[in-house]
C-alpha cells in the first residue's frame, strides 16, 4: 500500500548513527521505501541487521494507517444526512455548518491517520554499540544473511562475555574452516558454561587447561550438533 507519509522515530535515527557512514544511505533508503511503497530494497551486512530491527515498528504503522483509511468518515457523514433531513427548517443552516465542521475534523483525522500512535509511541532501541560491533563483524566475515535470531543470540552472548569473546569465537570458526552459526554458538556456549565472563577468563582457562578432550575441535561440534537438535534444526 502506497502511503503519503510516515514517522521517523529516533529509535531508527539511533539504529543508523550506528552504522557506518557508508551505510547508513543504504538503511534510510531502504526504510522510507519499505515505509511508503512497500518495496523490499536488497540489504547485506550491518544495514540488513538494522532494517530487521525497525521493520516490525514499520508493519505496526503500516496496518494501523490501513485500517483508518477503510474506517473513512463515510458513516458519520451518511448519519449526518440523515438527521439533517428530519430536522425543522428554522435549524437547517446551524445543522449545514454543523455538519461542515465535522467533516472538516473528519479531513483533519484522515490526515494525521498516518503517524497516529495511540499513546505507545512504539520504541526498538538500537543495540548497544558492543553488540552492534559483534553483529556486524558476524554479517561481514560469516553470513551477510545471517537470521535476526542468530543476531540475537549473539548479542546476548556479547553482553555477558563481552565483545572480544565473541570476535575470537569466530577467529576460531575461521581458522578451522568451520564457520556457521552452530559451532561458534557451540564454542561460546562452552565458554559460558565454564564460566568465562571476558577475555581474561579464556587466557586463564587456556594457561590451566588439562588434557582432556574437553574444548577441543571435536567437543565443540558434539556440542553443536547437540544445540542444533534442541532448537529443532
Amino acid at each position: 500500500m502506497e502511503r503519503e507519509q510516515f514517522t521517523f522515530y529516533r529509535s531508527f535515527w539511533e539504529a543508523m548513527k550506528a552504522l557506518p557512514k557508508k551505510d547508513q544511505l543504504p538503511f534510510v533508503m531502504a526504510v522510507c521505501s519499505y515505509a511508503l511503497d512497500g518495496e523490499s530494497k536488497p540489504l547485506t551486512g550491518a544495514p540488513y541487521a538494522s532494517f530487521l530491527l525497525v521493520k516490525p515498528v514499520l508493519d505496526k504503522a503500516s496496518k494501523r494507517a490501513s485500517n483508518g483509511k477503510q474506517g473513512g468518515s463515510k458513516p458519520k457523514a451518511n448519519r449526518k444526512q440523515t438527521e439533517s433531513k428530519t430536522e425543522a427548517n428554522e435549524k437547517q443552516t446551524e445543522s449545514q455548518k454543523e455538519g461542515e465542521k465535522e467533516r472538516e475534523k473528519e479531513k483533519e483525522k484522515e490526515k494525521e491517520v498516518e503517524v497516529e500512535v495511540e499513546g505507545d509511541t512504539p520504541h526498538i532501541p538500537p543495540p548497544p554499540p558492543d553488540c552492534a560491533s559483534v553483529q556486524n563483524a558476524y554479517l561481514d566475515r560469516i553470513n551477510p544473511c545471517a537470521s535476526q535470531a542468530s543476531l540475537n543470540a549473539l548479542c546476548e552472548y556479547a553482553r555477558k562475555m563481552g565483545p572480544e569473546v565473541c570476535l575470537r569465537a569466530m577467529d576460531i570458526a575461521l581458522d578451522e574452516k568451520k564457520a556457521t552459526w552452530s559451532y561458534i554458538r557451540a564454542i561460546l556456549q562452552d565458554k559460558q558454561d565454564r564460566g568465562v565472563r571476558c577475555l581474561e577468563d579464556w587466557d586463564a582457562l587456556l594457561e590451566g587447561r588439562s588434557s582432556t578432550r574437553k574444548g577441543t575441535r571435536q567437543s565443540w561440534s558434539e556440542l553443536a550438533a547437540e544445540l542444533d537438535r534442541e532448537v529443532g534444526q
